[in-house]
């Protein structure tokens, strides 16, 4: 089965994927959201990243991203960015990990460059490439699929 949610309140607390992801309990999830844009004069691309709007969905990686979803994730991408989560991602993803004893969970972003202005840019092509990423990842999982990390 293949469950999509439209949570509420992510910026407050994750408090609508807490409820979805505790009464869905699914085998993995997947996190759907933006990232800031880092192509634009001003920003420290050393500090932050290099990513740009018309580049492809942006995979984070991060130690509490599963590594098993994370390679999927890459091997069903035609294109994408990277970016590094050294912590808790501030998303949905960190409530789908910790939900009941814990989900095999993965974040996909969308570029956005001027995030939180009136004055938010993102590209068609990002949200046309994620949509496609998450159907290639879902098509391409099976029953006997295991999100342990060496098995």
């Amino acid at each position: 089965d293949f469950i999509a949610a439209a949570t509420v309140q992510e910026e407050i607390g994750t408090r609508g994927a807490i409820t979805s992801t505790y009464g869905v309990d699914p085998d993995v999830g997947l996190a759907f959201d933006v990232t800031h844009a880092t192509d634009y004069p001003g920003i420290s691309k050393t500090k932050y990243g290099d990513i740009r709007c018309g580049g492809g969905p942006v995979i984070a990686r991060g130690p509490n991203i599963n590594p098993v979803v994370f390679e999927r994730l890459v091997a069903a991408a035609e294109a994408y960015q990277l970016e590094a989560e050294p912590s808790v991602t501030g998303t949905d993803a960190r409530s789908i990990q910790v939900s009941r004893e814990g989900k095999a969970c993965g974040l996909i972003s969308v570029p956005l460059r001027y995030m939180h202005t009136p004055t938010e840019v993102v590209a068609l092509s990002d949200l046309e490439d994620t949509v496609r990423l998450i159907v290639r990842f879902v098509r391409d999982l099976d029953a006997d699929v295991s999100f342990v990390p060496g098995m």
